[in-house]
């Protein structure tokens, strides 16, 4: 079970990171600055799930439909995440530094990338019940792989 719970979370870690989940993405991830990025990205991954698991014309229809919802709700987070940079970037270059205002956004940003891992934990879950038992396990054996390799 250990093994299902770190694959799951690996799965977990490119999900977000591929449907911009920028609180949590790694550094070794690109960072999807168009949402064409993010789009072609995420098909990617579906892609590369719908060759390694076997997924039939069912499962690929769901998987693309809990996809594009996902991306579609986690989008506006995205954007909120990436529009505190320049608010930061505003408050540090001030004469004076607002300590207030500093812990202002970082509370906001935190509000955002809560709501964003609730729904990137939703969409696992989702992904991972259209999964059957076997397919998960070869999708987490591969993750795994991967994670022990140090190539997450």
């Amino acid at each position: 079970m250990n093994k299902l719970l770190a694959g799951l979370m690996s799965i977990v870690l490119l999900l977000a990171a591929a449907v911009g989940g920028t609180a949590l993405a790694h550094g070794d991830m690109p960072m999807m600055n168009h949402s064409e990025d993010m789009v072609a990205h995420v098909n990617g991954m579906l892609q590369y799930l719908y060759d390694n698991v076997g997924a039939d014309a069912a499962q690929k229809t769901k998987l693309a439909a809990i996809s594009q919802s996902a991306m579609d709700d986690l989008a506006p987070l995205h954007e909120q995440l990436a529009s505190t940079h320049t608010q930061a970037f505003t408050l540090l270059t001030q004469d004076r530094i607002d300590r207030t205002a500093l812990e202002d956004l970082r509370l906001s940003q935190m509000q955002v990338a809560d709501a964003a891992s609730k729904r990137i934990t939703q969409f696992v879950a989702d992904v991972a019940e259209t999964l059957t038992p076997t397919q998960r396990k070869a999708l987490v054996e591969h993750f795994a792989a991967h994670h022990a390799a140090g190539t997450h």
